[in-house]
């Protein structure tokens, strides 16, 4: 056989065709390779937990937010924040060991001395159990009242009134002698006292007149120890009393003068004439009949008029004058609707014409005690000291 020659043109076309051939097969084998990827991927996903799978893909999210320029920024603030926080905690636990220590070497000797000075007003009760705590983070302190040897909690607003709590268990009086008590015991721990001015608003309001002279000295006590004392009364002979206590260079009596067209103008006041016809005892005399039914009945009646007329000149310097007497006083209120008085006129009106009968000497005869209600006069005697602000609850 005779060979035939292979020429150029059939060598291109097989080396084309080797070339193609070769593609193919690689590309044969790529199909093959992402087929055994995909089936290996089906065979993965038809085992996989999903919650697995769900939860892992929540957390690549929230990792890749948490990287995120604004919510970096955040966790840069929390974490500074929290670092912040930690801090002042610390600084409180120290601060509230300091407080504990201060307060256990303060309040035992404070709550002795607060007894001290409900014992000198005879006030027939103490305090105990003084102690302190931060409920909703505010340090506060608590104590229990003691009286007949009974220990009573303070309660609050909302502790039955059936219950015995701070609110049931003292008198108007009791309550003003506490305050007055924690006071001056609060006063006498001021390191500062020698440079303060310090103001006692009706110091006297409210309590019993056995207590009168224990807070004049009291006052007169403070008074040698502060830059200066200033008493508010509405008992005339009560400030008449510290007056008298007081130093003649040292001390100033002032009055609120109603000007009616003008308003009321501070005024100096002559404490001594303001007291004319008005003394402690008759203020007293009045309590003492409220409390316990003592006194002449007749001398009950006098005194009231003496107190109210004093009262009225004092009060109203500028529209009553020292001779002015009850009578007159009421007559110059009435039908003046505009009289600063003007709302004490009916109050004033009927305690005139009750107490008017017995006002005069002449008349005194035709009165014994067993004419005089003594529950009409107890009444009127209530009214006298509620307008004058002496009425003890």
């Amino acid at each position: 056989m005779k060979a035939i020659p292979v020429d150029e043109a059939f060598l291109k076309v097989v080396a084309i065709y080797e070339s193609e051939k070769d593609k193919v097969d690689a590309f044969n084998q790529a199909i093959r390779t992402a087929n055994g990827l995909i089936t290996k991927k089906k065979t993965e996903a038809g085992t996989a937990d999903v919650t697995t799978a769900t939860s892992e893909l929540t957390r690549l999210k929230a990792t890749k937010t948490r990287h995120s320029q604004s919510v970096a920024k955040l966790c840069e603030k929390h974490t500074r924040m929290a670092g912040e926080k930690k801090a002042i905690e610390t600084q409180k636990t120290a601060i509230r060991s300091q407080l504990d220590t201060h307060t256990a070497s303060v309040v035992t000797p404070y709550q002795k001395r607060i007894n001290e000075f409900l014992d000198a007003f005879n006030a027939g009760f103490k305090i105990a159990e003084t102690k302190h705590s931060y409920n909703g983070g505010v340090a506060t302190s608590s104590y229990q009242l003691v009286i007949n040897q009974t220990a009573i909690d303070i309660g609050g607003g909302k502790t039955p009134s059936n219950m015995p709590s701070f609110k049931n268990t003292l008198s108007a009086g009791d309550r003003t002698t506490l305050a007055l008590a924690f006071f001056l015991a609060h006063l006498e721990c001021d390191g500062g006292l020698s440079r303060k001015i310090v103001v006692f608003d009706d110091p006297f309001n409210s309590q019993d007149s056995f207590r009168r002279h224990q807070t004049i000295h009291e006052i007169m006590k403070i008074a040698r120890q502060c830059a200066q004392v200033i008493v508010l009364p509405h008992d005339a002979t009560f400030l008449k009393q510290i007056w008298d206590k007081s130093p003649p260079a040292e001390r100033a009596a002032l009055t609120i003068a109603n000007h009616v067209q003008m308003g009321s103008k501070i005024a100096v006041c002559d404490i001594e004439k303001a007291c004319q016809g008005r003394t402690a005892n008759d203020i007293d005399d009045l309590q003492s009949y409220v409390t316990n039914g003592a006194g002449a009945h007749i001398d009950i009646i006098r005194k009231m008029r003496v107190v109210l007329e004093t009262y009225m000149r004092t009060t109203y310097p500028i529209n009553f004058s020292d001779r002015d007497w009850l009578g007159d006083i009421v007559r110059k209120i009435r039908g003046d609707t505009d009289h600063p008085a003007a709302p004490m006129y009916d109050e004033l009106n009927e305690i005139n014409d009750y107490t008017a009968p017995y006002h005069h000497d002449e008349n005194v005869a035709d009165y014994t005690p067993d004419t005089i209600d003594s529950t009409e006069l107890l009444g009127f005697a209530r009214r006298t000291l509620k307008i004058v602000n002496a009425l003890q609850s």
